[in-house]
């Protein structure tokens, strides 16, 4: 016991130590595996598929063979007898007369009887063995059984669904925080620049430059405090970005994160109708519908066997114990067997079994109704997503060459600048447009893989592991 204890604790001490380190480099799919592991509502679907499936269990047993043991002992106030009274009519016969003689004939005459007969002692103690087996229940074992089989897969594609939103907001939290530490930086850069902006200004304003006035230092000093401003809005956005991703893992509220560094975009090779064929087999909405329906035609099944028989075997064998060995319970009747076939039939029921029909049969019209909706719905949401992609991977190619020309332009305002050559609102101009272009580009880069994620849950292959 001692020594299991302490493997025990070694290797949670080991666990607790891989994940504090995987928490020091997190990647997207490290952070996804922990999420399957602690979120609360991965233990809810579970419990759901596991109740689904001991149903199942349940409707499969409830029309399976059957064997039963009942044993019991009684004492009566007093022996049970039984009463036997009233007139025994004798037969006539006749009465011989001497050897060889003449018949006198004897009519037959009323005999009144009044006879208390014991049937068995007080004490009776009866030990039984039964069996029974529907051999024939019209379609109802087979409709209960598949539901349940149904009700069983539902679960399972439910469970499949809370999977893919989990990752699915691992997915939108992670590149989230991606994008707020990379906003987060680049106001530093920013307010970094725009600082030395204004030390560069207020040098040469103070130095009597003649290009240089008052109202341009204080330009500079309005726009490094708006984008101060800005850095702290970045901070509050990043550290409440890594919160949510934190509860998304099912981690404790102020966990430290550290993200590894940004991977590379994803890429997609897929073409709109394979990724549409694809949601119609995999998406769980569409399976969890697909299956339903599969339950709707067990239920008008079920439904239908109201109109047939139900035929049972049904077995037992027994044995009883008395002190009394006349009487009921004699040395025939004390052990025994049975063995017989019972049919239930309801010939009449005032229409419920119709009425039970028609409505399984409403269900079902309603579920197909929803099925056509539902296909039409995903293709266009499958059909959103895939154009999202495209544009926002141009969007990323567009914002990528402005981001370098920006910067550029930027450099060259700076050392023109320093020469006196560029006015102050001019490098102020060329700063914020790097900083917008470069912001572009992040949002793109966040967009691109908030669409592919999206294109993933909504196809239900986020659980695929990406190359």
């Amino acid at each position: 016991m001692i020594r299991f204890a302490l493997t025990a604790c070694a290797l949670a001490v080991t666990t607790l130590a891989a994940a504090a380190q995987s928490l020091d480099h997190l990647t997207l799919q490290q952070a996804t595996q922990l999420a399957l592991q602690n979120h609360r509502s991965m233990q809810v679907s579970q419990a759901a598929l596991d109740m689904a499936e001991a149903q199942y269990q349940q409707a499969m047993s409830a029309f399976g063979p059957k064997v039963g043991f009942e044993a019991g002992f009684q004492r009566a106030d007093q022996d049970r007898t039984f009463t036997f009274s009233g007139i025994v009519q004798t037969p006539a016969m006749g009465l011989p007369i001497g050897p060889g003689g003449s018949l006198i004939p004897i009519p037959g005459q009323p005999l009144p009887i009044n006879l208390d007969v014991k049937m068995f002692d007080r004490d009776v103690t009866k030990a039984a063995l039964n069996f029974t087996y529907p051999l024939y229940t019209g379609g109802k074992k087979e409709a209960v059984t598949g539901m349940a089989k149904a009700g069983a897969e539902i679960a399972r594609e439910d469970r499949r669904k809370t999977e893919l939103e989990v990752v699915h907001d691992v997915n939108k939290y992670y590149n989230g925080v991606i994008f707020a530490q990379q906003m987060e930086q680049l106001a530093s850069d920013t307010l970094e620049r725009f600082q030395a902006l204004q030390d560069l200004t207020e040098r040469l304003y103070q130095g009597s430059s003649l290009k240089v006035k008052k109202t341009d230092y204080l330009r500079s000093k309005t726009t490094t405090a708006i984008t101060r401003s800005m850095l702290r809005e970045a901070n509050y956005a990043s550290q409440l970005t890594r919160e949510a991703l934190a509860n998304a893992m099912g981690l404790p509220l102020n966990t430290p994160l550290k993200l590894s560094p940004e991977a590379d975009l994803p890429l997609m090779t897929a073409d709109l109708d394979s990724l549409i064929s694809d949601a119609m087999k995999l998406n769980p909405d569409k399976q969890r519908l697909e299956l339903a329906l599969q339950a709707a035609n067990f239920k008008i099944d079920e439904a239908r066997s109201g109109y047939l028989p139900v035929v049972g075997l049904e077995a037992s064998t027994y044995q009883v114990w008395n002190g009394y060995d006349g009487g009921l319970f004699n040395e025939a009747n004390r052990k025994g067997w049975t063995v017989g076939v019972g049919v239930k039939w309801d010939l009449w029921d005032s229409g419920l079994t119709k009425a039970s029909v028609n409505a399984a049969q409403a269900s079902k019209l309603k579920l197909e109704a929803q099925r056509a909706l539902l296909d039409n719905g995903l293709a266009l949401q499958v059909k959103d997503d895939f154009m999202r992609i495209e544009l926002s991977r141009a969007q990323v190619d567009d914002s990528t060459q402005a981001q370098s020309l920006a910067e550029e332009n930027r450099k060259l305002n700076v050392r023109a600048y320093q020469e006196e050559m560029v006015e102050t609102k001019d490098v102020i101009e060329a700063q914020i447009v790097e900083s917008f272009a470069s912001a572009g580009l992040y949002r793109a880069r966040h967009d691109l893989r908030e669409a592919v994620a999206d294109l993933d849950y909504r196809v239900g292959r986020a659980l695929e592991p990406k190359p």
